[in-house]
C-alpha cells in the first residue's frame, strides 16, 4: 500500500467495557460497532494489550530482594512493587520518592512502565513481553482475516523532562514506518535540514493518549484516519525507534546521572 494523501484527518475514540482477565484482542476490536477501514491506524493502549495477554502481576506472590528493600526504603515505595520494577528494568537511572527512573527496552520510563491504576486491587500490570510482536500479530490478523492493511501503534503515556503532564510514546509498532527521515529536505527558507527525524509513531501515540485519558474513560483504542504515513510490512523492533545512550541528547549531557546496570545499581 502506498503513501496516503493528506486531505482530512480524523481521530475516533473507541470505548470498550473494562477487562479484568485475558481476552482475544483481535476479535474484541473486530466486533466493535465502528468498522475498521483499509488504511486505518489503530492506536491501542499498552495496558489493554497487556491485559489481553494476561500480564498482571499479583504482588502477594512477589518476594522482594535485598536491593528492592533498600530502594523501597530510600524512595518510600512498596518493596514488592520495587522488586517488580527491578525485574522489568534493563537499567535503573535514578529515583525520587515514589518512582524509580528506569529504562525498559530502550524507553525511559518511571517504574519501567509498570502501573497500579486501572487494574484489580493487589495487582500491577507490566508491558507486553514483546510489544512489537504483538503489534505485528494484530496487523497480520487484520490482513489475513479481513484483507485490511492497517497500521498498529501500541501506546503508553509518558512524562517529558521539565514538563508537566503526560504525552504518548509508542512501545510497539507494525504496518507503518515509525520514523521519517527529513534530512536533506529544505525548510521554508531553502536551508537543508541536517539532523531532523520525525517520530511518526510517537506523534500518533500522543494523539491517542490525549483522547484515551488517564483515569476511568475506558477508551483503550483510538482509530486514526487520513494521516499521511508510509505504510510498510517491514518487521519492526525497538531498534527502529531508539538511540544509544552515547547518541542521546539527555544522556550524553554531563549534567545527568550516568546510567548504571540494575545488577550493580547503588544509590
Amino acid at each position: 500500500m502506498g503513501n496516503r494523501k493528506l486531505n482530512s484527518v480524523e481521530l475516533v475514540p473507541i470505548k470498550i467495557p473494562r477487562k479484568n482477565k485475558p481476552f482475544d484482542l483481535f476479535n474484541t476490536i473486530k466486533n466493535i460497532s465502528l468498522r475498521v477501514l483499509d488504511g486505518d491506524i489503530l492506536i491501542i493502549s499498552s495496558k489493554f494489550v497487556s491485559m489481553s495477554e494476561g500480564a498482571l502481576v499479583h504482588l502477594r506472590d512477589v518476594t522482594p530482594s535485598h536491593r528492592a528493600k533498600n530502594l523501597a526504603s530510600q524512595f518510600r515505595m512498596d518493596e514488592k512493587f520495587v522488586e517488580v520494577v527491578l525485574k522489568e528494568s534493563d537499567t535503573i537511572v535514578s529515583g525520587i520518592p515514589g518512582f524509580l527512573l528506569s529504562i525498559h527496552d530502550g524507553i525511559l520510563a518511571p517504574n519501567a512502565g509498570i502501573d497500579k491504576s486501572n487494574v484489580p486491587p493487589g495487582t500491577v500490570i507490566i508491558y507486553p513481553r514483546n510489544p512489537y510482536g504483538s503489534a505485528e500479530k494484530l496487523r497480520k490478523q487484520f490482513l489475513g482475516e479481513l484483507n485490511l492493511n492497517v497500521g498498529i501503534v501500541i501506546s503508553d503515556s509518558r512524562l517529558m523532562p521539565l514538563r508537566i503532564g503526560t504525552i504518548g510514546v509508542a512501545i510497539g509498532v507494525a504496518g507503518l514506518e515509525p520514523v521519517e527521515d527529513d534530512r536533506g529536505r529544505k525548510d521554508l527558507f531553502g536551508k537543508r535540514l541536517r539532523f531532523t527525524y520525525r517520530s511518526v509513531a510517537d506523534s500518533l501515540a500522543t494523539m491517542g493518549v490525549a483522547l484515551m485519558g488517564e483515569s476511568n474513560e475506558s477508551i483503550p483504542i483510538v482509530i486514526a484516519r487520513g494521516f499521511k504515513v508510509t505504510f510498510s510490512r517491514r518487521l519492526l523492533s525497538s531498534r527502529d525507534t531508539t538511540v544509544s545512550y552515547s547518541n542521546d541528547l539527555y544522556f550524553s549531557s554531563k549534567l545527568l546521572i550516568k546510567a548504571t546496570n540494575t545488577k550493580n545499581t547503588e544509590f
